[in-house]
């Protein structure tokens, strides 16, 4: 769409907005976190405890292909329709700790 008038300038990180969204100049605050106090976030932000096939490959940086062959060697998953497979956080993680190679 086109925007007429200046462009929109982001505030600062670390501080709150100066303008509510009506467009009226609030007092400049610091954010909490800036000053020692903790933001609980809600359950919903919370990372999820499972993951689809992309998700997973993108976390550990392999391709969509080696989680598919990672899949016949017995990755752990939960398989919800044909098409529609999920894979279990802690489950994967544990599943890796098993497997790796290490080196002495």
């Amino acid at each position: 769409p086109f925007q007429c008038g200046p462009k929109t300038v982001r505030p600062q990180p670390g501080t709150l907005s100066d303008r509510n969204r009506n467009g009226v100049r609030l007092k400049s605050e610091r954010c909490p976190t800036e000053i020692g106090i903790s933001v609980r976030q809600p359950p919903e932000y919370a990372t999820p405890d499972y993951e689809n096939k992309r998700q997973l490959a993108a976390r550990l940086g392999v391709s969509v292909r080696t989680i598919d062959n990672l899949l016949t060697r017995g990755l752990p998953h939960v398989k919800l329709t044909r098409k529609l497979t999920r894979f279990p956080r802690v489950a994967v993680n544990e599943w890796l700790a098993e497997r790796q190679v290490r080196r002495g």
